[in-house]
């Protein structure tokens, strides 16, 4: 399924794409609509940043208020601690227990006022949840037996540590914010007890839920969670959010050490944002649909004289040559139809002389080439007389017309313009027998090729050309013996050929005077591999000259092995 619905948005797009006016329709298009969703990305981007910029600035502004809102509401907890440290009837209660130290049970009617003045105190203040004062004997006097301190020797700890100052604790107790501060004898300077105080934890929620925040926490300088209007979160500790949208606001209070954290989704900047991005969007379409019609318009007009002049080059591809008529405009297109219709009727009067000429030409050609010998007729000829000559008790002359034949077959047999090497090497050896007959035991010739090179693809009649020209400069110079070597080998990647013959010898590197087959040969295989491949010459020790051929190594997938053809 997925894929015929690909197809069809394939030949929908060819389709599309194979008309000029579409293209042109389509340009038109994307060259508006690219710069408006440029501006509108830029315009986006950049209010982006100015709104983050500000709100962050604004949040920030009410964190701050609020830090300060909340350490105003510890401080009051702060002075009635104070209040009640300084309170006559607690000072001689604890003083009298101070004395009385070996006591270990509480007089009920002692404990009961102490109890009802400190409620009293606290009363006007109802974020405090349950206070609790401990004496010298770790007597405990409560306000409210609800809820007994777990951390009553920690907030010992805690308060000892400045002796008549209100601390707050960086630990929650109960899952609920608690202070301390330690009772000091005003006369004698002696420590008397400890007055600890607990927060109510939805009281303290409440001072901070006005805060346009989505998480708001309260916590320690190690990020212990002390109040956040998640119950479940307190006594845990924070870890700041991977959500890269986040933003995290902190700040410490001076007063209570505490670090005030706000958490902020950077999607609030994008509410106001999102509407003129719409708004910008819909004038963007609006814009797109009214220049698209106006496009349409216009390129109507450019593109049906071309349209018409695409008909008429259709035509005449089907040779039916037909004129532009009413050529209405003066611009390129004007004279790009005047111009076509030029060439009509050149095109009428060059079938009416050249192609008639060219006519005639042909067919004198054709029966020259028919009057050229037959290479088919000659091979067969030489066969026959190769068979007469071995009636005749010829052995020598039927031997010699079998090597010619067999160079003739190779030279007309039919294949591409490469052979493998051992086909080349299988030519030369019909030749270089054909020449022993000529010239006997003055004559002698050897072939040193590797197994594995016999493969390797090289140009048909390579080698014949180099070897005929070792013979006619070379061998045929000389009054005496005559030897001719072929060797093949491979050399930095590069297969070398070479045919040495012990003639006069030459001058090395030279090797225009050799006639038509040598030039051709290095000119051709500069063609085929390049600069750096054909033909070199140098002289041979102790006489004698070394043709070398370089051409790369490669294995054809041709197979060359071909049928004896005959007419």
């Amino acid at each position: 399924m997925l894929s015929s619905f690909s197809r069809l948005i394939v030949k929908i797009w060819v389709k599309f794409t194979s008309k000029l006016f579409y293209k042109m329709v389509l340009i038109y298009s994307i060259l508006t609509l690219l710069p408006l969703m440029l501006v509108i990305g830029l315009f986006y981007n950049r209010s982006n940043h100015i709104l983050e910029s500000n709100i962050t600035a604004a949040k920030k502004q009410s964190l701050v208020e609020m830090m300060d809102k909340i350490d105003s509401n510890l401080r009051n907890v702060e002075q009635i601690a104070m209040s009640i440290q300084k309170d006559p009837l607690i000072l001689k209660t604890l003083m009298d227990d101070y004395v009385q130290f070996d006591q270990r049970q509480l007089d009920a009617e002692t404990s009961l006022r102490i109890k009802e003045r400190m409620a009293s105190l606290i009363e006007a203040n109802t974020l405090i949840d349950a206070v609790y004062l401990e004496n010298r004997s770790h007597n405990v006097y409560y306000v409210d037996s609800e809820f007994k301190f777990e951390s009553n020797l920690a907030l010992g700890a805690l308060a000892h540590k400045k002796p008549g100052f209100f601390l707050w604790a960086s630990f929650p107790d109960h899952q609920r914010i608690v202070g301390a501060i330690e009772i000091i004898d005003p006369y004698l300077d002696r420590r008397l007890g400890i007055l600890a105080v607990m927060l109510k934890p939805e009281r303290v929620a409440q001072m901070y839920s006005t805060y346009d925040s989505q998480n708001f926490y309260l916590m320690n300088a190690n990020k212990l969670i002390l109040s956040t209007s998640d119950p479940d979160r307190i006594s845990t500790r924070f870890h700041y959010p991977s959500d890269k949208s986040m933003i995290v606001l902190e700040r410490n209070s001076d007063y209570s050490g505490l670090k005030y954290v706000s958490l902020f989704s950077s999607q609030v900047f994008n509410r106001e944002l999102d509407n003129l991005v719409q708004f910008a969007l819909l004038i963007t379409a609006i814009t797109w649909v009214i220049v698209l019609v106006l496009t349409v318009f216009i390129l109507r007009h450019v593109t049906k004289p071309l349209m018409k002049l695409n008909r008429l080059m259709i035509k005449a591809k089907k040779e039916v040559y037909e004129t532009f008529e009413d050529i209405r405009t003066n611009d390129e297109v004007g004279r790009l139809c005047a111009s076509f219709n030029d060439l009509i009727i050149e095109i009428r009067d060059l079938i009416q002389t050249v192609y008639k000429v060219e006519l005639l030409n042909k067919e004198a050609e054709l029966k020259t080439l028919r009057a050229q010998i037959n290479p088919h007729f000659l091979y067969n000829t030489l066969e026959s007389i190769n068979v007469f000559a071995k009636h005749a008790g010829a052995t020598a002359v039927s031997e010699m017309i079998h090597l010619l034949a067999a160079i003739f077959r190779f030279s007309i047999s039919p294949g591409n313009d490469f052979v493998y090497l051992h086909k080349e090497i299988e030519l030369i050896t019909y030749y270089l027998q054909l020449f022993k007959y000529r010239y006997g035991d003055k004559f002698q010739w050897s072939i040193d090729v590797s197994e594995e090179l016999l493969l390797v693809s090289v140009p048909r009649f390579i080698l014949q050309p180099i070897v005929e020209n070792a013979i006619i400069h070379g061998i045929d110079q000389l009054p005496g013996p005559g030897t001719i070597s072929v060797r093949a080998y491979e050399l930095d990647y590069d297969l070398i050929l070479e045919v040495e013959d012990n003639g006069p010898g030459i001058q090395a590197g030279n090797h225009n005077g050799f006639g038509i087959g040598m030039s051709h040969v290095a000119r051709r295989l500069q063609l085929i591999y390049g600069e750096r491949y054909g033909l070199t010459t140098e002289p041979a020790l102790p006489n004698g000259t070394i043709m070398r051929l370089r051409l790369p190594i490669a294995f054809s997938k041709e197979d060359d092995t071909h049928e004896n053809h005959r007419s």
